[in-house]
């Protein structure tokens, strides 16, 4: 089978071009500032985050030293052990 030749490239407007390169080049400079203005942001945003971890991690701290005297005391009422 024998392949079709394409047909001959045609002029692009001067206009279109013109339109085509200033839309890429907006997309960029809004795609830069966008950037920019979201890393800015994502700053405050860790901050907020890491401060919530570390409340977390105290409380779990907290709570997981509680239980692990209720078990122990536990194990020791089975085992018969008297606590002090």
């Amino acid at each position: 089978m024998p392949a079709t030749p394409l047909p001959a490239a045609r002029q692009i407007s001067p206009l279109i071009r013109f339109a085509r390169w200033t839309a890429l080049l907006s997309g960029v400079v809004y795609g830069v500032t966008r950037y920019n203005y979201l890393a800015k942001r994502e700053v405050g945003i860790q901050k907020h985050e890491n401060e919530i971890r570390e409340q977390y991690k105290k409380k779990k701290a907290v709570q997981d030293e509680i239980n692990m005297k209720a078990e122990m005391e536990a194990l020791g009422k089975e085992a018969g052990v008297v606590p002090k």
